[in-house]
């Protein structure tokens, strides 16, 4: 079985940081344009998680709020995986939306064998991290998982305006497994 994420609640007044689980995150990015106009697409993502790490994120609160920073500080925006429900990532409904927004077509697949779900429960699976998350005694997210083929970025301005939408903090130890896996993951070596 995965390891059990520990975690705890946040309050407005802590600073936003590596770990931090929000709610209802939305990605907006430009798909096309052309002299007519724009076209911008949006995702709402239930849960995500931030990625990058610890001093990067604080050192950009701190310059967002202060409203003043140094430029070797400034990073443009904030990297997150979402946390999709692990039945819903299986058959690969959790990017449904996605195909529908972009008007491509869905052929629906069984996107993860049942063994790579094992691999995962294990925290063996290089692009899948099983997730479960508990606060005290309870847990608070079960059956999830981060796909690592998913990410996006935020700037900070938006989660600093949305620190409201902020539902957990993972314990630094389980918040760096997860950016590590990740990492690793980025720098993993393609075989055609």
């Amino acid at each position: 079985m995965a390891t059990k994420s520990k975690a705890y609640r946040s309050e407005l007044t802590d600073q936003i940081c590596q770990g931090d689980i929000f709610c209802n995150v939305k990605y907006n990015y430009i798909d096309s344009e052309d002299n007519e106009g724009v076209n911008v697409v949006e995702y709402e993502f239930p849960l995500a998680i931030i990625i990058s790490q610890a001093c990067d994120v604080i050192a950009m609160e701190s310059l967002v709020q202060s409203k003043s920073g140094k430029p070797a500080k400034f990073m443009p925006s904030i990297l997150m995986c979402p946390i999709y429900e692990q039945n819903a990532a299986k058959s690969g409904q959790h990017v449904r939306d996605a195909f529908d927004q972009l008007s491509l077509n869905f052929v629906s697949e069984n996107a993860f064998k049942s063994d790579d779900y094992k691999v995962a429960e294990r925290d063996w699976h290089y692009r899948i991290h099983a997730l479960t998350v508990e606060v005290g005694e309870n847990t608070v997210i079960e059956n999830a998982v981060i796909d690592f083929k998913h990410y996006f970025t935020v700037p900070m301005t938006y989660l600093v305006a949305h620190k409201n939408n902020r539902l957990l903090h993972l314990d630094d130890l389980f918040a760096e497994q997860i950016t590590l896996k990740f990492a690793t993951y980025l720098t993993r070596v393609a075989i055609p």
